[in-house]
Formats: structure tokens, C-alpha cells, sequence
């Protein structure tokens, strides 16, 4: 009720701007005497301010009947009947007040003849007026149908990135399990009955974790590093004597949000590619540390390197974390997998520094 009465307001406010300023010209034409000259400003203002009753309906009126429902030439007909309609009712409003208030030769005549006579004087001007009020609400009423139209628009782009972004996250599930079981199989294979059931308990945990975070795009560092250790624990069980981890976090990194597992891949490329093939085995660090308002997260190996030619490898995790990089990070995030002086490889990943503090607001 106070909204509209706002905008009633609003509008009996905007149509008194041309009311005042013609009643006035209209008060300085004066030609007759007496009371029609005290009078002369609110009759003419009078004619104006009634244009904030109209308005309403003719809003109505604009998004109801449409060109492209009812056509050019039906709508044209339907916006003749009333602008005729609302001419006459306008008209035939200030034909009452020379009842009260008006020249001296209208109050004479009857209302009747008083009508008629406003409307052969005002009719063109009462016309222009409906018909730039129809062109002022037609742009109004396009600019919403086009703000709408925008704002649907970017809905369906988001529930379509966030979509993508659900299926790429689904997609790393069976990646690394379908890698983990191959290698439980292996062990079962050689008659490594412990070692395999070990990784099986280990795996339950890694399942556990990764169904709890099930619908989280990010997550805090501290969680996803959990979920990493554990990971990297089934690998030290494959390789005892010849994988070594090492973790060098900043602390004030832990409660940075991440792409929710992905350190999983870049370490399992570390392992599988870089560790696994070499005899001597090797080490697997990862490292975290702010800076400026990047987080830069770093997965090193002293395996064997990339092949001569190759900037990284493929595969399903490397472009995975690319396309989730994409997607919520763009154009503001950093990827490389590149051969190290010392040997071996660095997975470098750089996002936005953003807290837990930040996301709660």
C-alpha cells in the first residue's frame, strides 16, 4: 500500500511539472476578467494533474496488449478506443469543474454542450499527450522486459557453469578410484594380501572424505591437504621404500579456499609419472604460501621429469583442473607443469587469496 502510494505520488508529482508551467503561461493569457482570472491556474492545472489517475491504467494497458500477441493493427484499434475513452473522461472532468470554476461563456451553456466544446478544443493536444505517454511506457516497459531478459540470461549461464563445474568435480571420483582399486589389484596379484588390505581401509577413509565434501566447489586448504595426506598415504604404502612426502605450508594459508580436490590430481601425476617409473624412487612435496593476494600452491617431484617435447602430460586430472580453473577463476588464476632445473616436475597452481572470512560475508 505505501509502494503505491509512492508511486502515485511519483506521478502526480511528474505531471505537475507541465501543469504548473502552462497554468502559469496560461494565467499570464488571461482575457477575461473576475473570478475565470482567479481561477484560470487550477482549471489548467487541473487538466494536467488528472494524467497521474490515467497513467495507471495506460501502464496496465501497455504490458497487457502486446504487438506480438495481438498484432499492429489490433492493437492500434485497441489504443484508438482508449485514448478516445480517455479523452472524453478527462474532458468531460473539466466540463464539471466550469461548473465551479471557468469562463463565464461555458457556464453558460450546458454540460453537454460544455463537454463538446472542450473536447473540439483539446482533442489534438489530449492526443499527443496519450501517445507520447504510450511511447514513454512502451520504452519502460521494453528496458524491463530487457533487464529481464539479461538477468535470466546470466541465471542460466551460472546454473550452466556451476553444472559443468558438478560434472568435472564427479568426474575426478572415478578417476582416482578406478586407479586406486587397479592398484590394490596389482598388490593382490604379486600375494601382497596385507599390503592390499591396508590400502582397502585407507581407501574407505579417502571415500568418506570425498562424499562429505560431495556439492562443494571449494573448500578450506586445511580440508583439502587432509584429504591429500591421507591419498598420498595409500601411495606410501605401494612405495615404502621409495616415496617420501613432504608438507611446507604457510599457516596462515589453512583456511584459504581451494578447488576441492584439486591437489589430488597434480600429486597423483607427481607419483604415477614422476616417482613410480624411476628405480632410486624419490620425493613428493607440496607447499603453500601466500603471495599478495595470490595463493600459489606448488606439487614438486624429483621423478624422472617430462619426456623431451612435452610441455606436461595429459590425462583426465591435469585437464580436469584446467577446466575447473577456467570456470571459476578466469582469467585470474595461474597453471604450469614444467620440468625442474634439479630434475623432476613442479605443478604450480596460483588463485585468488580469498579467506573463510571472506566467504562468509
Amino acid at each position: 500500500m505505501l509502494a503505491s502510494l509512492r508511486r502515485f505520488a511519483g506521478l502526480l508529482l511528474l505531471w505537475s511539472i507541465p501543469g504548473v508551467a502552462v497554468g502559469l503561461q496560461s494565467k499570464s493569457w488571461e482575457q477575461e476578467m473576475g473570478s475565470w482570472g482567479t481561477y484560470r491556474f487550477l482549471f489548467v492545472y487541473a487538466g494536467w494533474a488528472i494524467w497521474a489517475f490515467l497513467t495507471p491504467p495506460l501502464a496496465w494497458l501497455v504490458r497487457r496488449f502486446t504487438v506480438e500477441r495481438y498484432g499492429l493493427l489490433r492493437l492500434g484499434a485497441i489504443h484508438l478506443v482508449t485514448c478516445t475513452g480517455f479523452l472524453f473522461f478527462q474532458e468531460g472532468f473539466l466540463a464539471l469543474l466550469t461548473r465551479f470554476m471557468g469562463p463565464y461563456s461555458m457556464q453558460k451553456m450546458t454540460l453537454g454542450e460544455a463537454l463538446w466544446d472542450s473536447v473540439a478544443k483539446s482533442a489534438f493536444l489530449d492526443t499527443m499527450v496519450y501517445v507520447m505517454t504510450v511511447g514513454v511506457l512502451l520504452a519502460i516497459d521494453l528496458r524491463r522486459k530487457l533487464r529481464a531478459q539479461e538477468l535470466t540470461g546470466a541465471r542460466l549461464q551460472a546454473e550452466l557453469a556451476k553444472a559443468e563445474l558438478d560434472a568435472l568435480r564427479v568426474q575426478l571420483h572415478p578417476h582416482f578410484l578406478f586407479n586406486t582399486l587397479n592398484a590394490i589389484s596389482m598388490l593382490v596379484r604379486k600375494g601382497e594380501g596385507d599390503t592390499a588390505v591396508r590400502m582397502i581401509a585407507g581407501l574407505s577413509d579417502l571415500l568418506r572424505l570425498a562424499l562429505a565434501t560431495a556439492g562443494q566447489q571449494e573448500v578450506p586448504l586445511r580440508q583439502e591437504l587432509d584429504f591429500l595426506e591421507r591419498y598420498l598415504s595409500l601411495q606410501q604404502i605401494r612405495f615404502p621404500d621409495r616415496l617420501q612426502i613432504r608438507m611446507t605450508i604457510d599457516p596462515d594459508t589453512l583456511e584459504a579456499q581451494v578447488p576441492s580436490l584439486v591437489l589430488q590430481p597434480l600429486a597423483e601425476n607427481a607419483v604415477r609419472h614422476g616417482i613410480a617409473p624411476s628405480i632410486a624412487g624419490g620425493s613428493v612435496e607440496v607447499a603453500a604460501v601466500r603471495e599478495g593476494e595470490e595463493l600459489v600452491l606448488r606439487v614438486r617431484d624429483t621423478g624422472v621429469g617430462l619426456h623431451p617435447g612435452s610441455e606436461s602430460p595429459g590425462g583426465v586430472g591435469l585437464r580436469n583442473v584446467r577446466a575447473r580453473l577456467q570456470h571459476l577463476y578466469p582469467g585470474r588464476h595461474r597453471f604450469r607443469v614444467a620440468n625442474r632445473v634439479e630434475g623432476g616436475v613442479e605443478s604450480l597452481l596460483a588463485i585468488p587469496f580469498r579467506g573463510a572470512e571472506v566467504v562468509r560475508a
